[in-house]
């Protein structure tokens, strides 16, 4: 999270050149921007060098992770984890497959048996 918007080009530029040596690019990124968690003031979706601004939060998410699959990227490693629990749990796309990264097929296990519970 970023506190202030001006903060957004030196951020990416910084990411970026953290995956050059890499030839990794950036993948879809919701960037929010806020003091914290709890003060958000303005969300974006970035796609290459724009950025799209949204209504709150979660439509950053919920965009960032359709465009993931549209544009066919790869989850980077860093966030492989919190980008499978949302695939599987929240979007039940590849359930059954296999490779899940066993902390994610926990958080996804765990999050199946709260979601059984709160019925």
């Amino acid at each position: 999270m970023l506190q202030n918007i001006s903060e957004i080009k030196n951020e990416l530029a910084n990411r970026l050149q953290k995956y050059e040596p890499f030839k990794l690019t950036l993948s879809p990124q919701a960037v929010l921007v806020g003091d914290d968690e709890d003060s958000i003031e303005k969300s974006f979706v970035r796609i290459n060098d724009v950025l799209y601004e949204v209504e709150n939060p979660l439509k950053a998410l919920d965009i960032t992770f359709k465009s993931m699959h549209v544009l066919d990227t790869k989850y980077h490693a860093e966030c492989k984890r919190e980008w499978l629990f949302l695939e599987r749990a929240i979007y039940q796309i590849n359930v059954d497959k296999k490779g899940l990264i066993a902390a994610s097929a926990n958080l996804v296990r765990d999050f199946e048996k709260f979601k059984g519970n709160s019925h």
